[in-house]
């Protein structure tokens, strides 16, 4: 895995990733992708099961979640001491829900609405 993710400046390194990559992808299954784009990506979407996984543990121990996108990154890297460079994926509310809901009442969709049997 290292040899995946490893970038260089100059670019050198990169191409011998990229033709190891090729030559392996042909050999057997095997992970391929672009470049760092590609990476930022695969990270984003890492992160995204990780607050999954942290938000289901959370509703296991009776508080409630809310993940929310659309803040002012350059404003929380600031407030958290956060580095120029670091990306933030979402920022996650928890706390104690009401059983009214804040702005209306809470529902849920039935289940037959959501999931689908063939």
């Amino acid at each position: 895995m290292p040899l995946l993710y490893r970038q260089d400046p100059f670019g050198i390194f990169t191409f011998v990733r990229k033709c190891i990559c090729i030559w392996m992808g042909m050999r057997k299954p095997f992970m391929r992708f672009g470049g760092e784009a590609d990476q930022r990506v695969m990270a984003h979407k890492s992160c995204t099961l990780a607050a999954q996984t942290f938000m289901l543990s959370i509703a296991a121990e009776g508080l409630e979640s809310c993940p929310m996108e659309g803040f002012d990154a350059v404003r929380v890297k600031k407030a958290l001491d956060l580095p120029s460079g670091a990306e933030i994926n979402m920022i996650i509310a928890v706390g104690k829900g009401t059983e009214e809901g804040v702005w209306g009442p809470r529902f849920r969709l039935p289940y037959e609405d959501v999931v689908f049997k063939r």
